[in-house]
């Protein structure tokens, strides 16, 4: 933990995009806070980074039985309904902690998901093997089709979405409030659950940093959803998340542009800084 902190510290002090996109977020989202609270928290976010960065090793190599013993999940009942023909689609976001908590909650669970394509292909080619090293998942990139992850839905196997991102405006978004902000938000989580008749179950991700366990909370399934359109579904996921990621708001990952893309067309990040991307940008 301590080393994760420093990491984190170094992180805010030299990589100014993130400390400015993170700052920029956190002063959206949270202006009933004074500046000094929202530079503590923003301290404290950097330092939640850190000790994701720290673990990694943990989560891309470790045995599960070893993951699990620093985890603990609450609500895993709810994965697993009543009727064996229901579809589940599990939503989650992007924490400082997702990696190492969709480890241990979800190695023992035939699933289906996506994941970003990196850049780097040495690094999605390492990201992609860690995340499907236990067999049970199936992970296809964002940029393929939809049907691996409907052929794997009606095999049984549950849908793992994080579907927090801002893409930008299309005909796959649709703007919905999160945090007092009007944003873009993907529109894939009603889609898929109406196409299914899947229930949509949100989960949040934190680290207890006084005791060094990860700990995953599942909720119950969302109420009357999907609803009657997708921005009324929209609307119903962004606030889940916004009170999930309240329980722990420094351990959100506020170094994404979450808002880059504004109904008025403003960008808040538009401020000119000096870059020094010398740290990576790995977790989540």
């Amino acid at each position: 933990m301590r080393l994760g902190a420093w990491i984190g510290d170094q992180t805010r002090l030299r990589n100014s995009k993130r400390r400015h996109i993170a700052k920029t977020n956190i002063d959206l989202c949270f202006p009933e806070l004074s500046e000094s609270e929202r530079l503590r928290m923003l301290t404290e976010h950097f330092r939640c980074y850190g000790r994701g960065l720290a673990d990694l090793g943990l989560i891309m190599m470790s045995r599960k039985e070893r993951i699990k013993k620093f985890s603990e999940v609450h609500g895993m009942e709810y994965l697993t309904p009543e009727n064996p023909e229901q579809r589940v689609i599990l939503v989650s976001y992007h924490t400082t902690t997702l990696d190492m908590c969709s480890s241990s909650m979800l190695a023992d669970i035939k699933l289906v998901s996506m994941m970003k394509r990196e850049k780097n292909p040495v690094l999605n080619w390492f990201l992609h093997r860690s995340r499907t090293r236990y067999k049970n998942a199936r992970i296809y990139m964002r940029d393929q089709s939809l049907r691996g992850i409907l052929e794997g839905m009606n095999q049984g196997r549950l849908c793992y979405l994080i579907p927090d991102e801002d893409f930008g405006e299309s005909s796959q978004t649709v703007f919905a409030p999160f945090f007092g902000q009007s944003r873009a938000t993907l529109n894939i989580v009603s889609r898929l659950a109406k196409v299914t008749g899947a229930i949509v179950l949100p989960a949040i991700y934190r680290l207890d940093s006084n005791t060094g366990r990860y700990v995953t909370t599942v909720l119950p399934a969302l109420e009357n959803f999907p609803g009657e359109s997708h921005e009324a579904d929209a609307a119903a996921v962004n606030q889940a998340m916004e009170n999930l990621i309240r329980r722990a708001p420094e351990q959100y990952l506020w170094t994404f542009r979450w808002f880059r893309t504004l109904q008025d067309g403003s960008d808040p990040y538009n401020e000119k800084i000096d870059v020094d991307s010398s740290l990576p940008e790995v977790c989540g």
